[in-house]
């Protein structure tokens, strides 16, 4: 069914949904956010699910935008399709356990902050590395990741856009868990084991309640982030900007 996502139940209640697309190194192409909403969509009315476990590939859980998403932004045409993931993340009924055994950045790193808890590598890379491309972020960022990992640590992941290993973010409110790539789904895994434990009608009304503010604070920022983005992608400089760092 799917070209770029699989999905396969791991054990009773708990499903693995994993990016796949060797071809653009998991990034947030048309096709892979169509599959990725359609799958979600198939995955929450599934009766039976517990828990959801969110992987990418070894060495890149999601690279964000594509060149070709971010040509058709300075072109004019405003619609992306990444800009929609976020919501379904949120709304998803039960708990997503996020595995980041692979680099994440920009909108990756999103989709990661969307999840429930998150496992990361300790010698990954992780960025909220919009500024680094000339625009301002994206998906919710500006709102969900103050509240995640507080004001100070917000300002410091947006502003500088720097690279940081999973070890340099431990602690820092945005990971669960920092461990060893090797390590990274066994311990996901083993989230989601003790969530799957659960009965089904607490997780759904817990993670109602739990994503709720998130939700909340997701509307708060969509109009705002894309007025940002108007001006951003309204500057003649931001395409070469853009164009120079995919090179590097």
């Amino acid at each position: 069914m799917f070209q770029v996502i699989r999905v396969r139940e791991v054990e009773p209640g708990i499903a693995e949904l994993t990016l796949d697309d060797a071809e653009h190194e998991n990034r947030l192409s048309d096709r892979l956010c169509d599959e990725l909403l359609a799958a979600l969509a198939q995955l929450a009315v599934d009766p039976q699910l517990k828990v959801l476990l969110l992987r990418g590939r070894p060495e890149v859980f999601c690279a964000g935008a594509t060149m070709d998403a971010l040509r058709r932004v300075l072109s004019g045409t405003l619609h992306v399709k990444d800009l929609l993931l976020s919501r379904p993340m949120l709304d998803f009924p039960v708990p997503i356990v996020g595995a980041l055994e692979g680099h994440a950045v920009g909108g990756g790193l999103v989709l990661a902050l969307c999840c429930d808890l998150v496992v990361a590598a300790r010698n990954r890379r992780y960025s909220m590395n919009f500024a680094r491309m000339g625009f301002t972020p994206a998906m919710g960022t500006t709102t969900l990741l103050p509240a995640a990992v507080g004001a100070a640590t917000a300002a410091e992941l947006t502003l500088t856009a720097r690279y940081y290993k999973g070890a340099d973010l431990d602690g820092r409110g945005f990971f669960n868990a920092v461990v060893p790539a090797a390590e990274v789904v066994d311990t996901a895994l083993e989230y989601a084991r003790r969530i799957a434990e659960k009965p089904r009608h607490v997780l759904e009304l817990t993670k109602e309640s739990l994503a709720q503010p998130r939700r909340q604070l997701l509307r708060e920022a969509m109009s705002r982030e894309h007025l940002m983005h108007r001006v951003c992608f309204g500057r003649p400089e931001v395409a070469d900007i853009v164009a120079e760092t995919y090179l590097t």
